[in-house]
């Protein structure tokens, strides 16, 4: 706010200049004794507020500045227990004080750290205010890094949890390091030693294995407690979600179940009993792999172990010989349709099997059936076979090497084309197809073995050096194609075959004799193997228990010795001499790979001898239970993570010592375990299991009395907070099962210490529980549930929202059919303020049914739609009238109209149901009294009896005590004919006008009306009902009830008799047209504009009978042309299987549906082939045709 100079002033008097000239010196101060008066006309003093005749220059330092608006300030408090600042140090290596931290801290986050601390408890509380909450947040982080007590902790995790705890590229892991400020190892792949930097070797746990038997790998986090508490937690929780699913392989055997096991897949994932569940196969190695939630993985491989062992002993077959090229027939694909349509598998024989027997498998039933399938599936192609005479084994590896199958497939690719492997041993090519394709397929390959006739040879080149031959002459062996056409192929390493295989390639043109060609090759290829040089071949004899320890996993240590690009060649066992290794190449390289052979089984078995040390120790008797662990599973952890050896013996029996002059055997309560393995891990071993008997020496057990609902709270979501409580205190809590006989007891075990306060903290927070979680039990009329619920638990929902708390009806799913004096127990949780809301509510509610009563009245269905109304309007006035509630959702339920009968069902609160019981026996008085009369009058004169705002119309019908209805008002066609309609069937429709009332009323508002009209100015008076003579053509015609829409005024029919010139009138009406319109009373479900949806079927419940339609046209022409038109009418309506109703909640979007002069739903009519009608006098739109037409519609 801007100052005035008075006040400006004010501040200013005996400031001292904020900024004097350097050349003055400093004014004393004035002391009060040796002041004189004051002088008033001292400008100095008494500067003047009027403005002065020269303007000075205005500076920055004219005015004092407006004090600005202060920046946000955040604060945060948090308490840390035995603060530790010892651990870090200075420059000069001396160590930190608490002093230096907190001052390191402000300085580098730009915070203010204030300190208190209380001795008893060892708690120090930080209070940190900084200029933002991320300055707040950075500097708590520091602070807790930096102060509190750096610890370690493991968490075990399954290996399959690895790679998404460190996520992709260890994104998951950086974001965890950087959250916490923690150090997380985790042991890499087959690492498990590593070197400590005094040069000794430290063991780092090896993964040990799970419940379900997977490995685990120990995490170690490093860093402040708080923060490493809380590294914990986070990869617990990824391992948490991570192990809930699972993946399990079964395999199926024998052979032919598999096909049988696959039909019952629908039942494997049934045994899932709703979990989500993957099911796939691998047909190759007939396994069914099952992946999602464990607990349902593990039932639905439990059901299909049940349904193999099922088949197993079901099963019959039958045997069948068919040739061997006829079972290239049958593929996957032919044996799923024969078991599909047979019930019956078959097994094929591998092609390398000479067998030519097929067996058909499935029950005695239905073997006949899949004889056929398999008879029918050997005859549905031609097959031929060509057979490889000379030589099959070399053709068949050029053939294959060469590419030569794949071209002549690609050549005919109606035909299957089936080359034998060269190892296999069979020799016959096999061809599936159409006749004539498989002969030109069959043609070209015997002309291309005739060319192979003589052009293969084989080579004896001893399959050690292949390696060496290759490494050295591998150009020059490429080279041979080039200049001799000679192709050369070397066996696979595997196979051990010393057989080189010379072909000369058939797609070239022979400049020279193949024979000739061919021995050229094989005498220059042994001349490359004889220039090699020396070949030195070396037997070392190595026991085959080394064997493993030289290979090396997946063949690296092997792999690793040979090296790269190197000629030499190591066969471990020797052509199958158990105790050898062979190894051949050049002397260098045979040497040196002889000292490496060598070097590494004297490793292997100094290793067997550094695991023979023994160590022994006793332990009490009473903890061997707790550290061999369920299923051996504590020792199998030290083994696995140690590599050690745990014996453990029972010393009960053998304790012997010298009573008197004898020895006695006394029993002893220890037990011997004996560690064998290296030294160091032995030992390691022994520190662990001797740490651990002491910690359970200094255990002890409580049991506390919780009420069973607070046991989920203690749980946890996924047992999380009972997880952390376990971790926290080193205690192992024990929840009751529903099946315990004390069912509120829970155990806790641990150290002292820890079940003491993983005691106290169970017990704080039931009783918060307790306080904040109030939880009652009422029990409610079962009657009474559904209007507690509400239409799809909108009311419960509503009274949730309302009071804060949580409400559970105990019965809600059991069958409506209940008796009527069952309750129902409704469960309130929540603050005891918002229970008692929420139970004061539901009360309410269950009282107000208790008030209820049930009244049936009969009341005949010809008056149900009049007191209904169009869309519902004459049942809501009628309500309105005796104080109903307006809402739509309170009204349902009060009157019950049926679909069939005159039983009226009133149901709700006394008073109310009375006082619509009256006001119906009222209204339906009245109509049971009520007669329909008809009286002709022009329709120029209906405005005018109308008359303005209808006040005219008003009073007459007050006066009368009758109702009086014109054509074209929305209530019109609601109101039954008029019982005199044959007097007025000359009449033009637009003219009749409908009177109801008693008879007496009627006659009397007709007869006012007539006298109206009669004294209207400037109308020609004649007499009524006077019979008119303008068509002189007529001609009747029957429309069945069922088609009665026809007619209506808003139809297709109506309006194209009209634009012929033709007037018609009709006797006889149904009594209902077969459509069931919305009522009030139905429970429906409306869309997002308030449009109500149904579908029923078009004439289910219209009565028999016919309206006789009479046409009356000007000329024979017209006629003609109209009664065509009705006819092809009743035709195209005997298509129409539904009608569709959409009720509106007013018309007001009914002139943008019907368009400009009909425009769109004209189109909508050519478009679907519906007929679409669009009432005058109620909002219900009705589509007439085929089903999925009118649904487009």
């Amino acid at each position: 706010m801007a100052l005035s100079a008075a006040d400006l002033q004010k501040q200013l008097e005996g400031a001292p200049d904020p900024f004097p000239s350097l050349n003055d010196a400093p004014a004393s101060k004035p002391s009060a004794s040796n002041s004189g008066p004051l002088n008033t006309d001292s400008e100095d003093l008494f500067p003047s507020l009027a403005t002065p005749n020269t303007p000075k220059q205005a500076t920055t330092w004219s005015v004092r500045a407006v004090k600005p608006v202060s920046a946000p300030v955040f604060t945060d408090s948090f308490s840390l227990t035995g603060i530790d600042p010892s651990a870090y140090h200075t420059r000069d290596g001396k160590p930190k004080s608490l002093g230096d931290i907190i001052k390191d801290v402000q300085t580098k986050f730009k915070v203010k750290v204030e300190v208190s601390s209380q001795r008893t408890s060892n708690q120090t509380t930080f209070s940190v205010t900084g200029p933002s909450d991320s300055a707040v947040e950075s500097a708590k982080k520091a602070l807790t890094t930096s102060l509190s007590p750096q610890i370690t902790l493991t968490v075990q995790a399954p290996a399959s949890a690895i790679g998404t705890i460190i996520g992709p590229k260890g994104a998951t892991m950086k974001r965890i390091r950087e959250q916490t400020s923690t150090r997380i190892d985790i042991p890499g792949r087959g690492k498990h030693a590593q070197d400590d930097d005094n040069g000794s070797r430290s063991i780092s746990p090896l993964p040990t294995p799970a419940e379900d038997g997977e490995a685990l790998v120990p995490i170690k986090i490093v860093g402040a407690a708080s923060m490493a508490h809380e590294a914990q937690a986070i990869i617990q929780g990824i391992i948490a979600e991570k192990t809930s699913k699972t993946t399990q392989k079964i395999k199926v055997t024998p052979p032919h179940v598999y096909p049988f096991v696959l039909l019952r897949r629908a039942d494997f994932l049934k045994a899932a009993n709703g979990a989500d569940i993957n099911l796939s196969r691998d047909d190759g190695l007939q396994e069914i792999t099952a992946s999602g939630d464990r607990e349902a993985v593990s039932r639905v491989i439990e059901s299909i172990r049940s349904c193999i062992a099922f088949y197993e002993g079901d099963l019959t077959s039958v045997k069948i010989s068919l040739p061997k090229r006829q079972h290239r027939l049958f593929d996957g694909v032919a044996l799923d349709q024969i078991i599909q349509k047979s019930k019956c598998s078959v097994i094929i024989p591998a092609p390398e099997d000479p067998s030519e027997d097929v067996h058909v498998w499935g029950r005695a039933a239905n073997l006949g059936i899949g004889l056929q399938a398999v008879m029918e599936k050997a005859n549905s192609q031609h097959t031929h076979s060509i057979p490889i005479r000379t030589a099959p084994r070399h053709v068949l590896t050029h053939i294959h090497q060469s590419g030569y199958g794949k071209t002549l497939n690609n050549a005919h690719p109606s035909v299957n084309i089936h080359f034998p492997a060269p190892s296999s041993g069979a020799s016959n090519v096999d061809f599936v197809g159409e006749k004539v394709p498989v002969e030109a397929a069959h043609k070209e390959l015997a002309a291309y073995l005739a060319l192979m006739e003589g052009a293969t040879r084989s080579v004896q080149v001893d399959y050690l050096i292949h390696n060496i031959l290759r490494a050295k002459a591998g150009k020059q062996l490429k080279g041979y194609h080039e200049s001799k056409n000679v192709l050369v192929y070397f066996p696979p390493e595997n196979e051990a075959d010393s057989n080189v295989i010379l072909v000369y390639d058939p797609h070239v043109k022979a400049a020279i004799k193949k024979q000739a060609a061919l021995a050229e090759i094989e005498a220059e290829i042994l001349s490359l193997v004889a220039t090699l040089g020396q070949i030195k071949t070396d037997t070392i004899s190595v026991e085959r228990k080394w064997h493993e320890a030289l290979r090396g996993k997946n063949n690296s240590t092997l792999n690793a010795i040979i090296g790269e690009g190197r000629a030499l060649a190591i066969d471990v066992g020797g052509n199958g001499l158990e105790d050898i290794v062979v190894i051949r190449g050049s002397p260098a390289d045979v040497d040196r790979a002889t000292k490496e052979v060598l070097r590494i089984v004297e490793e292997a078995m100094n290793d067997a001898i550094d695991s023979s040390y023994v160590t022994e120790f006793q332990i009490p008797q009473q903890f061997v239970a707790r550290i061999v662990g369920a299923a051996g599973s504590g020792i199998q952890k030290y083994r696995e993570q140690l590599d050690v050896k745990i014996d453990i013996e029972d010393l009960r029996d053998s304790g012997e010592q010298i009573v008197g002059k004898k020895k006695k055997t006394i029993p002893s309560n220890v037990s011997l375990l004996k560690i064998t393995g290296r030294k160091p891990n032995a030992e390691e071993a022994k520190k662990r299991i001797l740490a651990q008997v002491d910690k359970m020496a200094d255990e002890t057990a409580e049991i506390i009395k919780i009420p069973r609902q607070y046991h989920s709270i203690i749980i946890g979501q996924q047992g999380k907070y009972i997880q952390r409580l376990q971790d926290k205190y080193g205690v192992k809590i024990t929840m009751p099962k529903e099946s315990s006989a004390s069912t509120d007891e829970i155990h806790i075990r641990g150290g002292k210490k820890g079940v003491s306060q993983a005691k106290n903290e169970i017990q704080e927070l039931v009783e918060y529980e307790k306080e904040n979680n109030h939880s009652i039990v009422v029990n409610v009329t079962s009657r009474a549930v559904p209007r507690i619920l509400g239409s799809k638990g909108a009311k419960i929902h509503e009274i949730m929202s309302e009071t804060g708390a949580h409400i559970d009806v105990g019965d809600k799913d059991r069958p409506k059919d209940r008796d009527e004096g069952a309750t129902t127990a409704v469960t309130i949780k929540g603050t005891k303020k918002a229970v008692a809301a929420a139970k004061s509510a539901v009360m309410a509610i269950a009282a107000a049914v208790d008030d209820e009563s049930t009244v049936v009245l009969h009341i005949e269905p010809k008056f149900h739609r009049t007191i209904i109304g169009g869309g519902g309007v004459g049942l809501r006035n009628l309500l309105a009238r005796v104080g109903a509630p307006s809402d739509p959702k309170e009204q349902v339920g009060l009157v019950r109209f049926p679909q069939n009968g005159d039983e009226v069902t009133l149901r709700g609160e006394r008073g109310l149901v009375k006082k619509i019981q009256v006001e119906l026996e009222r209204v339906v008085a009245g109509l049971r009294e009520r007669v329909v009369l008809g009286v002709s009058i022009p329709a120029s004169q209906h405005r005018m009896l109308i008359g303005h705002g209808g006040q005219p119309l008003m009073e007459l019908e007050k006066r009368t005590g009758a109702e009086v209805q014109f054509p074209g008002s929305r209530s019109y066609n609601q109101v039954a004919p008029a019982e005199n309609a044959s007097e007025l069937q000359d009449a033009d429709p637009k003219d009749v006008v409908k009177v109801v009332g008693p008879r007496s009323a009627c006659e009397k508002a007709i007869a006012e009306l007539l006298e109206s009209v009669a004294k209207a100015p400037g109308r020609e008076k004649r007499e009524p009902n006077k019979e008119r003579t303008t068509s002189n053509h007529v001609a009747t015609v029957q429309i069945p009830f069922k088609h009665y829409h026809l007619l209506q005024p808003a139809g297709n029919l109506t309006r194209e008799l009209r634009s012929l010139g033709v007037n018609f009138s009709q006797q006889g009406k149904p009594k209902h047209d077969g459509v069931a319109e919305g009522r009030i009373d139905d429970e429906t479900d409306l869309d997002a504009h308030g449009v109500e949806w149904k579908l029923v079927e078009y004439g289910a419940d219209t009565e028999d009978g016919a309206t006789e339609l009479t046409l009356k046209a000007r000329d024979e022409a017209a006629l003609e042309d109209a009664q065509k038109l009705v006819e092809d009418a009743i035709k195209a309506t005997e298509k129409i299987t539904h009608v569709g109703l959409m009720t509106f909640p007013d018309r007001s979007a009914f002139p943008r549906v019907i368009g400009n002069k009909g425009s769109v739903i004209n189109d909508l009519c050519m478009e679907t082939g519906s007929e679409i009608i669009v009432p005058r006098d109620d909002t219900t739109i009705k589509i007439y045709g085929l089903l999925h037409l009118i649904c487009h519609t």
